[in-house]
């Protein structure tokens, strides 16, 4: 396993500005984030897990406030609360309680303390192979969650802990006058339990250090959670960074080998490809889930990176008849 170190590289200038401390190189996580994945494990081995299950629409609204992910995403409610809000409804995770989001349904989050006035506090698992990150949430301003902690790992059991939460995600719900737990819903516990083991598993894992700063690893997820954002920009990732865009775009293009607009640009074009290939969306929805306002903009930017257009790749994905 390469192992993410979040400790700098080299002096950060902007330090100062990050809502969590720097990754200290090799040291462990955070006790509270084992605690909090440890319980939720004891739970969900013991039936008592409550884990809400929003369920896919038909067809993904990739348009609108929040986030587009093309993965599952597991939340582990610690202290406060978290109002999570889809295009079909919403729902509120108290502590001790768990959200699965499926892949490719639209949320937003809202969060806050609880009635003695505890702080607002959660674990996000998101993984999307080869990489895992999980990180505690805080309440740095009202009513929003921002990243307190953040560990990320690459190995290649994060593919199956990825299969675990898709496949908890698909499974049936109980029907709502049901007088006995439904075998889907202890399933989709048992496969949230064996994904909560895998994360533990590689989050405790000995192994050599790279050497990706605390900056760089939490400017991944806050593109990853903006990627359907069509004013996504260098600038303002630097400006939710606390530091600027030529700084920024330095650090990264020395830690990754990859300039920052590039980064972003593959990303987009990555999940373009996935969602012709993997859905019926329109060729402007697929645009929107990606970040691209203008469609015509999308396919020329499309056929710029893939060498063809979005409708002819998507006719070369869909398997002849036999």
């Amino acid at each position: 396993m390469m192992r993410k170190n979040l400790g700098d590289s080299g002096p950060i200038r902007c330090a100062d500005v990050f809502d969590f401390p720097p990754r200290i190189p090799g040291a462990p996580p955070p006790a509270e984030m084992l605690d909090g994945l440890r319980a939720a494990l004891a739970a969900a081995n013991a039936g008592t897990l409550v884990v809400h299950r929003p369920q896919r629409l038909s067809e993904p609204l990739p348009r609108g406030e929040g986030h587009f992910h093309l993965a599952p995403e597991l939340f582990l409610q610690l202290a406060g609360w978290t109002e999570f809000r889809f295009p079909q409804g919403h729902c509120r995770v108290t502590p001790g309680q768990a959200l699965l989001v499926p892949p490719q349904l639209r949320h937003d989050e809202r969060v806050g303390p609880g009635e003695a006035g505890e702080p607002f506090c959660n674990l996000v698992l998101y993984a999307e192979a080869p990489s895992l990150t999980c990180h505690l949430a805080h309440e740095p301003s009202p009513g929003r969650p921002g990243i307190r902690h953040l560990e990320a790992c690459e190995h290649a059991q994060v593919g199956r802990i990825h299969d675990w939460l898709f496949d908890a995600s698909r499974s049936p719900e109980a029907p709502p006058d049901a007088t006995t737990p439904a075998w889907g819903e202890m399933q989709a516990r048992a496969l949230i339990a064996a994904a909560l083991a895998g994360v533990l598993h590689l989050l405790q894992t000995d192994s050599q250090p790279g050497r990706e700063p605390t900056l760089v690893a939490r400017l991944r997820v806050l593109i990853q959670n903006q990627l359907g954002d069509h004013t996504l920009s260098v600038r303002r990732l630097a400006e939710q960074s606390g530091c600027t865009a030529d700084y920024l775009s330095h650090l990264f293009r020395e830690v990754s080998g990859e300039t920052l607009i590039g980064c972003i640009n593959r990303l987009r074009m990555e999940r373009a490809a996935r969602l012709l290939r993997e859905t019926t969306l329109s060729g402007k929805e697929v645009a929107w889930a990606c970040g691209f306002a203008a469609p015509s903009y999308f396919i020329r930017t499309f056929r710029t990176h893939h060498g063809v257009t979005p409708k002819a790749w998507r006719e070369d994905a869909v398997p002849s008849a036999p």
